[in-house]
């Protein structure tokens, strides 16, 4: 369904925030191979603040998806969920990618993977999805 293709490319592209985080690690070795990653594009820094953003805005456009369906309560916890997140953020990840990417993963994605499971379950039991 149009719901399900949505629910999946929003969060595939938060996953891809995710992955970018992943690319800190080996920054060093695709600058060595010439690797394009978005760390090495950007710079560190500014791949953190990529990495962020497509988390949060992705995040954040299901929880209008949810509320223009009628699934409030679950909007609320959904919000609830990236709250910590965009706190983790701030604390670690923006900070100093390099030192807690390790630490900003394991701490942040089970709110993510929350989110994830709040979002296709409003979806999957609203009553106003078979009009999208």
């Amino acid at each position: 369904t149009w719901a399900t293709a949505l629910l999946t490319l929003a969060y595939s592209l938060a996953g891809l925030g995710i992955a970018v985080i992943n690319d800190f690690k080996s920054v060093e070795g695709d600058k060595a191979l010439g690797l394009q990653s978005l760390p090495v594009v950007f710079g560190i820094k500014n791949a953190s603040y990529i990495s962020a953003g497509m988390i949060d805005i992705f995040q954040l456009a299901m929880v209008v998806v949810l509320i223009s369906i009628g699934q409030h309560f679950a909007s609320v916890i959904l919000i609830l969920l990236i709250i910590p997140q965009i706190t983790l953020q701030d604390v670690w990840l923006l900070r100093d990618p390099l030192a807690f990417d390790v630490k900003y993963q394991a701490s942040a994605q089970p709110f993510l993977i929350l989110g994830m499971l709040v979002t296709a379950l409003a979806i999957g039991h609203s009553p106003l999805i078979n009009l999208l």
